[in-house]
């Protein structure tokens, strides 16, 4: 295994910087993040010290654990053993004592620390200092906040490290910077993005060669991205009509080219979620959909594109009910559109056309002709005769194969030998996704594989990009996976109709064709004109957009799609009928999505495939981030290639790029940019980089005016917490705060269920002065006295728990096990303290609405008190309410061991809730035997 490469100038000096002092550390993405982390965490795995690592991911204990393998195997001698200790669920208590008493450095989950803490179960003299990594996730409820007010309250002398590398997060809200030192109990921010000045000088020692490929899109393409932004544009203006909660100046169609954009709508409509019409939640859930066709264009080749529409198309079409009426379920509005009927005729013309049996070269309806032998060429690759291949291959994907020439790679194009005077090392391709790489394989894998439909006059007539007769093997292969994939649905859709008796007649395959042709013809007959670019580089032209106003009449998408049905079924009838397709050589079963490497060294012998590479012939293929957003750095140190070609672009990657070469160790000869010109893809790029120098502008100048108060002594006592302050003032009618002395010895104690430390109401109560007792209790989720038990619910649990059952159990447990039950129905931070609209309630109330089960529920069980709570900061007040009368605190031992006896306690932790309830619904099984049945 090669070792890993020495820090560069500013990556020591952020080092450094940490070591000095507990810091928030922000550094722009591609700077070598885990890199820094890494190194922190090697000096901190010491037996001599316990350390804690909270908040990293699965795949950042792997990539700490390598790059310690590497470390290792770099260093002359090791005195100490540099090892991660990672604790989850499956680690019982008694090991994670021993793991902490043994001292170094330990990776584990909030969840588990926070009640390890509260157990005693951590020495907490011992620990040393808590590790931060992900620092923009942690906030006023959150558990790590809670684990960091804990750690300190029970030893001040631990240092804190918070590192991120997700500058926009601190850009959100008022004075994000100053909330999250708050939380994280720091005083300093150290910002690194890229045009540091440290930054600069190291990374501009050595130029890297890049080389940008801009290439065109086609004109089927920029139909595409057009009509996409059109569907876009329509919806968020109907989003922001129908609702006036949306901040206009961040909801745009820029802005919804980026993955962020589904989490940044729904953060604004949380708090009236539940108010919200089904057509506005549809319309968000629209808005994601297309989002990811933009991507898509860009990103799939044409078969999988069409397949992806035509799911969308299937999922959003209105469900028969068992009398045969329609489904109450709201449909995508923007299928009904003319720029939807655009998309789906354009992205079928991209993919095939349908033909005729004439002798002429096309019929009157405009339909083309082939001629016998290619009917018999198609039935013998399992493809519908009466369609033609058009198979429009990803022109990035011949971009590659050229580039891949012009280096000199013979392991899969074969075109060219490397140059023997200067050789070539491996080259490594990098994607966005893991389905462009297996897309990227596939196509080098099968690039001297093709077919030949005879399909060059037929295109050559109808004006298509493709002139070239020869389609890849790996595009006709998806496209007999596509045509098996519509029959299998055709033939689900069948059985259902035929099923409910209410058959919809099919529509005729003649109408759609002639607005097809027609589209296909205005299509390829815009005499080269260019589409317009994305509107962030273009100015919006009143009137409306050329899409809308053309007066050509265009195929609706349902019809198009119901010809593609009838089109598959016939081809399966047929391959049924004459026995032809499977029987051949050349129509041998293949996956409808690309085929895996293991499928293509089947079909060659073994010595071809498998043996000691050269380096000239070494071809990786990898996504940015299959293996983390940081992996790009361990696969440069571990391949050391000497040519990489970014098949999409990435600026953290770039970065990355950058790095590895100043380090020295293996100059790159060449780096190969590419992107699409003019197009979504180059859009999301150059906004991502703006949107991340903007975000450290701000970050600079709110750390200007940073102000921290300099007696604000963090966790040492609650009574110093301002959070505490505000519960206790309204709390206590007096608004008087109570000491610190007097908090120590009057506290209050509240046995609460492990399972309650997902939600941030045992952090609100330990910060109000209560003491939390965490332990697995059976009935209730709330101990505050040996008689009062309280179950809380949120609104999404509540409504589910009302439907499953699952809520009857649980209230008659509690009535029958104490003399006091609540139920408390907990309402999120900043929603709306209301469970419908006002007018939402309709004249007639069913027996399933939510109103009417409570209304059961409180008639079934009298003694049962259900408790409204407006935010988990009133739900604090609400029990310091219902301690008040009470002087005794509730006996531990006897929360835990109540119900355990009773057989008819539902345990979640046991069993499963979707298996039980289908357990219970079998006649004779009752809430009483179901767990005898389900041991």
């Amino acid at each position: 295994m090669p070792t890993i490469s020495p820090l560069l100038s500013f990556q020591r000096q952020i080092l450094d910087n940490l070591l000095d002092e507990d810091a928030l550390c922000i550094v722009a993405r591609g700077l070598g993040l885990n890199r820094i982390l890494a190194e922190l965490s090697r000096i901190c795995a010491t037996p001599r010290a316990l350390v804690f690592l909270i908040n990293a991911s699965d795949q950042d204990e792997s990539d700490l654990e390598q790059q310690f393998m590497q470390l290792r195997s770099g260093e002359g001698h090791v005195d100490e053993p540099t090892q991660l200790y990672t604790v989850n669920n499956e680690t019982n208590s008694a090991a994670r004592a021993r793991l902490y008493r043994q001292g170094g450095l330990v990776s584990v989950t909030s969840r588990i620390l926070i009640v390890d803490f509260l157990n005693k179960l951590v020495p907490a003299q011992l620990v040393t200092g808590i590790i931060v990594h992900n620092a923009s996730r942690v906030s006023a409820e959150s558990i790590e906040a809670f684990v960091l007010r804990v750690a300190r309250q029970q030893n001040p002398h631990i240092f804190v490290k918070a590192l991120s590398d997700t500058p926009e997060a601190f850009t959100l809200g008022f004075a994000p910077v100053e909330k999250t030192l708050k939380e994280l109990g720091l005083r300093h921010v150290h910002l690194w993005p890229r045009f540091h000045v440290e930054v600069q000088r190291d990374l501009s020692t050595t130029e890297v060669p890049v080389v940008e490929l801009r290439q065109p899109q086609t004109r089927a393409m920029e139909e595409l991205q057009q009509a996409v932004l059109d569907c876009l544009s329509a919806m968020i203006s109907e989003l922001s009509s129908s609702t006036k909660l949306l901040d206009p100046e961040s909801i745009n169609v820029e802005s919804c080219l980026f993955r962020y954009f589904d989490a940044m709508v729904k953060r604004m409509l949380a708090p009236y979620w539940h108010r919200l019409s089904l057509r506005t939640r549809t319309m968000v859930g629209d808005l994601a959909s297309l989002r990811k066709i933009a991507e898509f264009v860009t990103a799939y080749d044409c078969v999988s594109l069409l397949k992806y529409l035509d799911t969308l198309l299937i999922a959003n079409r209105p469900a028969v009910g068992i009398a045969g009426g329609m489904g109450t379920a709201s449909v995508a509005e923007w299928l009904a559109s003319d720029a939807a009927n655009i998309l789906y005729s354009v992205a079928r013309t991209r993919v095939f056309r349908t033909s005729s049996s004439s002798s002429s070269s096309s019929d009157s309806n405009g339909r083309l002709r082939i001629s016998d032998e290619c009917k018999r060429k198609l039935r013998s690759f399992g493809l519908p005769e009466t369609i033609f291949p058009v198979l429009e291959v990803p022109p990035k994907l011949k971009l590659l194969e050229t580039v891949l020439e012009e280096i000199g790679v013979g392991n899969h194009v074969g075109a060219h030998k490397a140059n023997e005077a200067d050789p070539c090392g491996p080259v490594l391709i990098m994607a966005a996704s893991a389905k462009e790489c297996r897309m990227i394989r596939t196509y080098l894998s099968l690039s001297g594989s093709t077919v030949c439909f005879d399909s060059d006059r037929a295109n050559k007539a109808h004006g298509s990009d493709e002139t070239d007769s020869k389609h890849p093997r790996m595009m006709v292969d998806l496209l007999r996976g596509f045509f098996k994939w519509k029959a299998s649905m055709t033939g689900q859709r069948s059985g259902q109709s035929n099923t409910s008796g209410n058959k919809a007649p099919a529509a005729p395959a003649a109408q759609p064709s002639t607005s097809n042709t027609q589209q296909s013809a205005r299509i390829n007959s815009s005499n080269g004109q260019m589409r317009r670019p994305p509107p962030a580089k273009r100015r919006r032209v009143r009137g409306g957009s050329a899409t809308a106003g053309s007066g050509v009449s265009r195929a609706p998408a349902d019809t198009l799609e119901e010809e593609t049905n009838e089109i598959a079924a016939f081809a399966g009838q047929a391959k049924e009928e004459d026995g032809l397709g499977d029987n051949t050589a050349d129509s041998a079963e293949h996956n409808s999505d690309y085929e895996s490497d293991d499928d293509v060294l089947l079909e060659t012998t073994f010595d071809e495939h498998f043996g000691m590479l050269p380096s000239n012939e070494a071809i990786f293929v990898h996504s940015y981030y299959a293996c983390g957003n940081q992996a790009g750095n361990n696969i440069l140190e571990v391949l050391q290639p000497t040519h990489i070609i970014m098949y999409d672009p990435d600026p953290a990657f770039i970065r990355l790029v950058e790095v590895y070469q100043a380090t020295g160790r293996a100059p790159l000869k060449q780096v190969y940019f590419m992107v699409y010109d003019n197009s979504l893809e180059e859009q999301r790029y150059l906004s991502a980089i703006r949107r991340e120098r903007e975000s450290f502008e701000k970050l600079i100048r709110e750390k200007a005016a940073l102000v921290i108060p300099i007696d604000d002594t963090f966790g040492m006592s609650p009574a110093n917490s301002m959070v505490m302050q505000a519960i206790a003032r309204r709390s206590n009618r007096n608004a008087r705060v109570p000491l610190a002395s007097e908090i120590q010895a009057t506290s209050p104690l509240v046995v609460v269920d492990v399972r309650e430390f997902r939600s941030p109401l045992p952090s609100l109560l330990h910060a109000a002065g209560y003491e939390v007792v965490p332990r697995t209790i059976d009935i209730g989720d709330y101990v505050l006295h040996d008689e009062l038990v309280v179950e809380r619910k949120s609104l999404p649990d509540l409504i589910g728990s009302l439907r499953s059952g699952r809520l009857y159990n649980q209230a008659a447990a509690m009535t029958k096990h104490y003399r006091f039950a609540a139920l408390l129905v907990e309402f999120e931070v900043n929603t709306s303290f209301s469970l419908q609209a006002i007018g939402g309630i309709a004249q007639n109330v069913s027996l399933g609405s939510i109103h009417s089960q409570l209304a059961i529920l409180a008639l079934a069980f009298p003694r049962l008190r259900i408790l409204w709570s407006s935010s988990p900061y009133e739900t604090v007040n609400i029990f310091a309410e219902l301690k008040r009368d009470s002087d005794e605190e509730p006996d531990v031992d006897r929360a835990v061991s109540m119900g355990q006896g009773d057989h008819s306690v539902e345990r979640e932790s046991i069993y499963n809730a979707n298996p039980i309830a289908l357990l219970q619904s079998l006649p004779g099984v009752t809430v009483k035997n179901y767990q005898l049945l389900a041991r």
